[in-house]
């Protein structure tokens, strides 16, 4: 089974990325001569358009035999089990009842994860927090891994 995701930036993140260009414009305007203040406004604008640009790529996937969270990838010999968690569950999954050494690989602008169990002794994580917007359909396809393997 095959999984793909793509954690992509909310829309209103754009909106706010609009209105921080705009006000680093105006207060370089204000202090520098108008050709400099255009251009470092420019850069600044390019700088934030590829950072979010950069943010929203990230991509989770299930293929040849391993679970890919970004650059960061497991193979299924060392997944134990997976379990995905909403709203509240999600939040204390994260928040109160994470272990200090899980990996986490988590979005602020997602409520939903899937807590993947690792079992290799070699691994200082016990388990990878991940966000995404399918838990179950991401658990289940861990899942189907695991046992495919």
């Amino acid at each position: 089974m095959t999984y793909r995701e793509r954690l992509h930036i909310p829309l209103w993140w754009g909106v706010i990325a609009v209105f921080f260009i705009v006000s680093i414009a105006i207060a370089v305007m204000a202090y520098l001569p108008l050709r400099m203040g255009i251009a470092l406004t420019v850069l600044s604008a390019l700088a934030v358009v590829l950072a979010l640009a950069a943010y929203s790529t990230t991509k989770l996937s299930i293929e040849d035999g391993a679970f890919a969270a970004g650059r960061n990838r497991i193979d299924a010999a060392y997944i134990a089990g997976a379990e995905g968690f909403e709203g509240q569950a999600a939040r204390d999954a994260v928040g109160v009842n994470a272990d200090h050494r899980a990996f986490m690989f988590t979005r602020p602008y997602l409520n939903s994860v899937v807590r993947v169990d690792i079992d290799d002794p070699a691994d200082p994580h016990p388990y990878w927090l991940v966000s995404t917007r399918r838990p179950h359909e991401l658990a289940d396809a861990i899942g189907a891994l695991k046992q495919g393997s």
